[in-house]
């Protein structure tokens, strides 16, 4: 993941509290809201069996990684369609969280 020297403190944080998170929650089919480049691929990739991006169409962000483009508020898919979510860097972007 690309990482700006003056957040490494943060992302260091962030990634070991992530990682501890994915061990104990994570499994199954994975959605992951906000995706980006899906910087955390490599570290959830273990703990779960599928890994769907979404994000949002306006996005200024590469598009290789996104499987499909939504907004947070409504993600196209059917109620129970996965097991687990992840949602990093994206509740400060929404108007209603």
């Amino acid at each position: 993941m690309a990482r700006e020297v003056k957040n490494l403190l943060v992302n260091r944080i962030l990634e070991g509290a992530l990682a501890d998170a994915a061990k104990r929650y994570l499994s199954g089919s994975l959605a992951d809201i906000g995706c980006a480049t899906k910087p955390y691929a490599g570290l959830v990739a273990p703990y779960v069996s599928r890994h769907v991006g979404f994000d949002h169409p306006g996005t200024d962000h590469a598009r290789d990684s996104i499987d499909a483009y939504a907004t947070a508020y409504a993600l196209p898919v059917g109620p129970a369609s996965f097991d687990s979510a992840l949602c990093t860097a994206v509740l400060e972007h929404l108007e209603e969280p």
